[in-house]
């Protein structure tokens, strides 16, 4: 018997929120004891290498959770993909064995050594291979035991962490082998989980399976996401780039600091993302649009709202919190901050509009969407940092614009799809933010300024979340809520 999507929702934010807490630790840590250069140098190998492998990915990976979340019986699924990504990681090292070898690596990876590049493929191959292992466990219902798992994980490689800062000689290349450690003892453990789960068994992989015929089925789903894959990769290796070679890596650790930090406030809602997904799946195997409908209007705004309580505080406090984690090492990435702050409001948007997209396997629009704000995409970057020299700040703005645009031109072609009003949503989005921006402005101008930075941020967090939290009582929408939910008296007669 499967858990309750409220038990899998409270366990994945439960390990959010101490995976946010762990990560908060970690940015206050890892970039001061690298210092900005080399910080710099990791977060644009992290870049690239994403971009790379999401490339190479080619919405497979979206295909198979989808698929195995409408089935799971279809154990062929999980053997044919993990012949992809063995594949996948040939391929990939094949290729920068092949740019080494033809001296290219110099130009892609100005001034940044070859073994931190070998080491950055390996990193970002386990990054992404754990991302599957998780869709395998929120595809089979198995939330909980992952995230539980993932709780004590996070808090065991804090302390390695620690054991490589103080007890090692720190720099990049410990940092990849810390990763690297910490990242197999995750893998392994799921394994052994999903054998005693009877979901990884040597029926599955001694067994054969229609080669063919599952090539063709995941080609047909990704197909029409090659194109866009492609545009989406290099224009997206070309912003990295081109920020690292005019700004260099000092200004990529400032734009990577401050897209960790804003990222913070996903942490709340990326919890919902792959369960709403799999109730999608279910809902549509189903036929059942009227479910799926009834989904989307109540989680979508909701966490959109969720998001942008927290990065809209981010945005404002930005001085403090990197005063507080970095000291005066990356103080000039505060506006950097202020911008990325409202990057993964409309993040949590597009991953779970999104997924309508794919659960319904329209690959073609997001393609075409994907394609449209892409473009428009390379002129943004061209203009604020070639042309302006606006470096990191310039990169943030694009992420944020581009971000806003291709999320609004999914939920329009959404809203026609499951028969919802999209200006009510649009409605929501700016309102929502309007009125957080107004607390955060009235909660600057209410607080004092104190030496202390760490207790003028929490005071001014305490003041904030009650002036939201009033707010909400007298407009439930601010939230996506109607009435009835935030009755006082319905809430007493519930506790």
């Amino acid at each position: 018997m499967e858990d309750s999507l409220k038990k899998r929702y409270a366990i994945k934010l439960l390990a959010n929120i101490v995976n946010g807490i762990i990560n908060m630790v970690m940015v206050a840590i890892v970039p001061r004891a690298l210092g900005p250069l080399a910080y710099g140098q990791f977060i644009y190998l992290q870049q690239f290498f994403t971009q790379l492998i999401g490339f190479l990915d080619a919405g497979t990976s979206t295909a198979f959770f989808t698929k195995l979340s409408k089935n799971i019986f279809r154990r062929e699924l999980i053997k044919f993909y993990f012949y992809y990504a063995g594949t996948l990681l040939i391929f990939l090292l094949s290729c920068i064995f092949f740019l080494d070898n033809l001296e290219l690596l110099s130009y892609i990876f100005p001034g940044i050594s070859k073994k931190y590049i070998y080491l950055a493929v390996g990193f970002s191959f386990l990054i992404w291979f754990t991302t599957i292992f998780v869709y395998i466990s929120d595809s089979h219902a198995l939330t909980v035991s992952v995230e539980s798992f993932k709780i004590f994980h996070k808090i065991l490689s804090l302390f390695l962490l620690f054991v490589f800062i103080n007890y090692l000689s720190f720099d990049l290349s410990n940092y990849y082998y810390y990763y690297y450690i910490s990242l197999i003892i995750f893998i392994l453990f799921i394994i052994y989980l999903f054998v005693r789960k009877n979901i990884l068994t040597y029926s599955i992989f001694s067994s054969s399976i229609n080669l063919k015929s599952l090539i063709k089925e995941f080609y047909t789903f990704s197909s029409p996401l090659f194109v866009f894959n492609v545009v989406a990769t290099v224009f997206g290796l070309f912003d990295i780039w081109l920020l690292q070679k005019i700004g260099g890596s000092k200004e990529v650790g400032f734009y990577g600091l401050a897209y960790s930090i804003a990222a913070m406030c996903f942490l709340f809602t990326s919890s919902m993302t792959p369960i709403v997904t799999r109730e999608f799946a279910k809902s549509y195997e189903k036929h059942d649009l009227k479910e799926m409908k009834k989904l989307f209007s109540k989680y979508i705004p909701m966490l959109y709202s969720v998001a942008a309580y927290f990065g809209v505080f981010i945005s404002f406090e930005s001085e403090n919190l990197l005063m507080i984690f970095t000291g005066e090492t990356f103080q000039e990435a505060y506006p950097v901050l202020i911008i990325m702050a409202f990057y993964p409001m409309h993040q949590t948007y597009g991953q779970l509009s999104g997924s309508v997209f794919y659960v319904t396997d329209q690959t073609k629009l997001v393609r075409n969407i994907g394609i449209f704000s892409t473009l428009i995409g390379f002129f943004i970057t061209v203009v604020l940092i070639y042309y302006l020299k606006l470096n990191a700040v310039g990169l943030a703005w694009k992420m944020v614009v581009i971000q806003v645009i291709s999320v609004n031109i999914q939920l329009y072609f959404n809203s026609r799809y499951l028969n919802l009003k999209f200006s009510k949503f649009v409605y929501h989005q700016i309102f929502s933010v309007l009125v957080f921006v107004l607390l955060a402005y009235v909660t600057n101008i209410l607080m004092l300024e104190l030496k202390n930075k760490l207790i003028e941020f929490l005071l001014s967090g305490i003041l904030y979340t009650f002036l939201v939290i009033v707010s909400t009582l007298i407009m439930p929408i601010l939230f996506g809520l109607s009435k009835n939910n935030v009755n006082l008296k319905n809430m007493f007669k519930k506790s």
